[in-house]
């Protein structure tokens, strides 16, 4: 899968479980007022769900940014 892609699918997953049209790609905690703890734990089970992968627990705190999710991701999807 391309970078484009995983990013694609990342933003529109975090845009459903937050509820935010247009969510920009620099989006994180710090800058998106909805995504909170709860909203933070579905969105990680939706993206273990959507990309087939098992993030790592000690990985998960540093989500707080679709750049950071993504990089995950792309190192999940190719072990």
């Amino acid at each position: 899968m391309k970078d484009k892609e995983i990013n694609k699918k990342v933003i529109n997953l975090i845009s459903e479980v937050l509820n935010v049209k247009n969510l920009s790609s620099k989006a994180s905690q710090e800058n998106t007022e909805q995504w909170d703890s709860l909203a933070y734990l579905s969105i990680i089970a939706k993206l273990e769900n959507e990309f087939k992968i098992k993030i790592n627990q000690k990985n998960i705190n540093n989500f707080g940014s679709i750049k950071k999710i993504v990089d995950e991701i792309k190192s999940c999807l190719t072990k």
